[in-house]
């Protein structure tokens, strides 16, 4: 028997009729004395009647005990939506807030910008213009992230990055930065190397690389070149700048030439001094020093100052043995 009003409702009035019609409507008054005066088939219709009503209310109460286990999980679902909802209307509210602050700001600084524009520029920008300085300022960004790679040997069936990766593990064989893409560019033409373009996920990995590019000047890579991604316009000012340098080199072969800041740099060449052999050329006399002398007998052993005379050179012959012969 499943659990409900209506079956509750039924056991009840079925115990209720079993024992009114035995004992009359004061059955709930029952004692012991009063049932040991009733004769057996009265106590059998009693127990059977009881067995059945029990039988009833056993089934029933274990669909209740279902039924309450289930209101109890609805009630914990309930519950942590509730809590749930709760929580996401709290983060509702302060990413609103943030909004509106973040939104206060940005009215504020493009009012800013634009009381700028107004009082330094009395041409319009134009769409075109913003367009066109967003996409300068992304190809900057990207060109940050790039480095490329000349001198590499280039093979017909070559994989590209796993020639890149031994060169990074040259260069920078701890922190080796994660490379997102790879290519050789221009067209192939016989003999020629053609450079490859690295780029990278971050702009710092594309700088580490730049810095450490000098370790591969001893290495199996030591004609191998890592440089920034330069545009045009940049590649002509380098090359003036290289120019500049080799006829530096030609004209003024005493110092040594570089390339720093945008501009040829001249010092003065660093070179060992030659070793100085002088003093191997000719013997030359040791300063005569006093030093402890030892003098021996059958009795006992003194010991004097040496004689300030005596001279020792390089070459010359020893001194005399302080101790008499035997």
């Amino acid at each position: 028997m499943d659990f409900s009003l209506e079956n509750l409702y039924a056991v009840e009035h079925d115990v209720d009729s079993v024992f009114s019609g035995l004992f009359g409507d004061k059955w709930q008054e029952m004692t012991k004395a009063a049932l040991m005066k009733c004769d057996k088939p009265t106590l059998s219709t009693l127990v059977l009647s009881a067995v059945g009503v029990l039988g009833k209310s056993k089934a029933m109460l274990r669909s209740a005990a279902v039924s309450v286990e289930g209101l109890h999980k609805e009630q914990i679902e309930c519950q942590k939506a509730l809590l749930k909802g709760k929580l996401q209307e709290s983060l509702l509210m302060s990413n609103c807030d943030k909004l509106e602050a973040l939104e206060t700001t940005v009215k504020k600084e493009i009012k800013s910008f634009s009381d700028v524009v107004k009082q330094g520029c009395d041409e319009k920008i134009t769409g075109k213009q913003v367009k066109a300085a967003v996409k300068l300022a992304m190809m900057d960004d990207d060109r940050k992230r790039t480095v490329m790679v000349f001198g590499l040997e280039e093979g017909s069936n070559e994989v590209v990055r796993e020639n890149i990766d031994e060169v990074l593990s040259v260069s920078c064989p701890t922190d080796k930065p994660a490379v997102r893409d790879c290519v050789r560019v221009g067209s192939v033409r016989a003999g020629a190397r053609r450079p490859i373009k690295i780029v990278f996920h971050s702009i710092e990995g594309a700088a580490a690389v730049l810095r450490s590019a000098k370790k591969l000047r001893e290495t199996r890579f030591s004609r191998v070149y890592i440089s920034p991604d330069r545009t045009r316009e940049e590649r002509a000012e380098r090359n003036g700048l290289v120019s500049q340098m080799k006829e530096k080199i030609r004209s003024q072969p005493q110092l040594y030439h570089y390339i720093s800041n945008g501009q040829v740099c001249s010092r003065e060449k660093v070179t060992p001094s030659p070793l100085n052999v002088s003093c191997l050329s000719q013997p030359q006399s040791i300063t005569p020093q006093t030093t402890p002398r030892i003098t021996a007998s059958s009795t006992n052993i003194q010991i004097t100052g040496r004689d300030p005379s005596h001279r020792t050179g390089l070459g010359g012959n020893p001194p005399p043995s302080p101790f008499p012969p035997f």
